[in-house]
């Protein structure tokens, strides 16, 4: 992890007092299904619905990179208050491909601690809204859906986009 911002991220060229400790670059839009990149992610357990059925990968998307960064609060939070903060640092939501990128590019990030994506949520089981989270267990790392409406501990990290 940097101990400094690099030099284009530095307060100066950051909206707001923090600025973030890392960018995550994240190759996406390579034509896999939602399939291949859970695949290709090779964790240890995935949640059965994330499938093309639930998560349809825009498999025509240009390749590009996209610039991750990682919110990190101290203490529970809920939606509304992570994404107003992401909002006051000029961060866009994040897609679930984002997160299935994420995961093949950056393997060891959701070692630290788990990360929660919050793009558009899934209408899951129950009628419970879920979104991607990538953590580990038991020494394994795991892909799996978190409750959209629900309150995060502060041990959870949350995955933005910088804007182009």
């Amino acid at each position: 992890m940097w101990r400094r911002s690099p030099p284009s991220l530095r307060r100066s060229a950051w909206p707001g007092p923090e600025a973030p400790t890392r960018v995550y670059h994240v190759p996406v839009g390579d034509g896999r299904s939602t399939e291949d990149l859970v695949a290709a992610g090779q964790y240890g357990y995935a949640q059965a619905a994330l499938t093309s059925e639930n998560f349809l990968a825009d498999r025509a998307a240009p390749a590009r990179i996209r610039r991750l960064v990682l919110l990190e609060f101290e203490h529970p939070v809920a939606f509304e208050h992570v994404v107003a903060e992401a909002a006051r640092r000029g961060l866009v939501r994040p897609t679930y491909e984002d997160a299935l990128y994420f995961g093949i590019a950056h393997p060891e990030a959701q070692r630290e601690r788990p990360i929660l994506f919050l793009h558009e949520p899934w209408l899951g089981a129950f009628g419970r809204r879920d979104v991607v989270c990538l953590w580990h267990n038991a020494g394994r790392r795991e892909l799996g859906l978190e409750g959209f409406d629900d309150t995060w501990p502060g041990h959870f990290r949350f995955a933005f986009v910088l804007p182009d």
